[in-house]
């Protein structure tokens, strides 16, 4: 895992996905995501969690960085926006994980309404994501 001095890039991984599922949640999440159908939703939000489909560990690594507000000029170039949305965090702090929780970057916000903004090179099989947590507009 990396980290950035300047700020915006809040930490980054490179990780085999067993069951092609990135969870994005904040750190006090009780989502269930009841109701989701991972056969046909390869994104689906509940209340303070998303989950992203991503491709399998046979098919590869996935890359996966988290921004603060500002992300570097063309790091979402040839990326589609997956998710765009608002939610609200008590604690200010998210995870970033697959669902087995062999990697957990656990990165900062800001506490209250936040924009959750998820970037992929591919729907329904990302071998890149791209997460950017930004004030609510």
């Amino acid at each position: 895992m990396t980290s950035s001095p300047d700020g915006s890039l809040l930490g980054s991984f490179v990780m085999f996905f067993d069951h092609g599922l990135l969870m994005i949640e904040d750190s006090e999440s009780r989502a269930a995501h009841e109701g989701w159908d991972a056969a046909i939703q390869y994104v689906h939000f509940d209340q303070d969690s998303l989950y992203v489909a991503v491709q399998s560990v046979v098919d590869g690594p996935v890359s996966v960085s988290a921004y603060l507000d500002d992300v570097p000029s063309g790091e979402t170039e040839g990326l589609v926006d997956a998710y765009s949305g608002e939610f609200d965090s008590n604690s200010g702090r998210f995870r970033i994980h697959d669902s087995d929780d062999r990697v957990v970057l656990t990165v900062a916000g800001r506490r209250g309404r936040n924009r959750l903004t998820v970037f992929v090179d591919e729907l329904n099989f990302a071998a890149r994501v791209v997460v950017i947590f930004s004030e609510p507009a």
